[in-house]
């Protein structure tokens, strides 16, 4: 009698070959991987940089010298400055975190440059600058502990006479990453007069951490 081998199941062999062989389905990444990447990226952005926030509110110091030496006044307007690289969805999300500060009374303005730079500025009526510095630390803040605070870049505090002269106006900026205040002319008015800025140094000396270097000019 003849005996022929037993055939091999054909349903077997392709469920074997399908599991072995490389197909699309093995490249295209795990779903659980794609969550890691996303909250490691989260992460690092969260705790590669805490800026220091409490350095704002020595801003409070600079009114009475800024009136005493300069006869200059807060005007009751600041911002602050942040730069979210490359994900437009991460850029709107920290936007709108920073428009719905519970502090203000109104909803800051926030704008975005043609260099993906985004401003919120915040106004207070009465000019108080130590209100207008817990805003601007709120802001800031959220933005930090949302995992935004590698991206912030600046805070200004702007300064003129009751009179609304636009040669006489200065704006105190703050940089996060170096902790140091410098200052710059105010958005929208000619470049900022020479003496003026060092009258504005001399006055806040012992005062603010300013930055040593007086002719370095910082982007914002």
């Amino acid at each position: 009698m003849l005996s022929f081998p037993t055939p091999v199941s054909p349903r077997l062999t392709s469920t074997v070959d399908i599991a072995s062989a490389p197909g699309p389905a093995s490249s295209r990444p795990e779903i659980g991987h794609i969550v890691v990447t996303l909250l490691d990226s989260k992460l690092v952005r969260c705790w590669t940089s805490r800026p220091h926030l409490q350095s704002l509110y020595t801003l409070a110091a600079a009114a009475p010298r800024m009136r005493a030496a300069l006869g200059l006044a807060p005007t009751g307007g600041g911002t602050v400055g942040f730069k979210v690289d490359g994900d437009a969805l991460a850029r709107t999300e920290a936007e709108l975190l920073a428009a719905t500060s519970a502090r203000l009374p109104v909803h800051p303005l926030v704008t975005q440059d043609l260099n993906g730079r985004s401003t919120v500025r915040c106004w207070r009526r009465n000019r108080d600058l130590r209100v207008l510095t817990a805003d601007l630390v709120d802001v800031a803040d959220r933005l930090s502990r949302a995992g935004y605070g590698g991206c912030l870049r600046f805070a200004t505090v702007e300064f003129g006479e009751q009179t609304g002269r636009l040669d006489r106006k200065l704006a105190l900026v703050y940089l996060f990453d170096r902790g140091t205040f410098h200052t710059a002319p105010v958005p929208g008015t000619r470049p900022l007069d020479r003496a003026l800025e060092l009258r504005a140094r001399a006055a806040l000396h012992g005062a603010l951490p300013l930055e040593p270097d007086a002719q370095r000019r910082f982007v914002l």
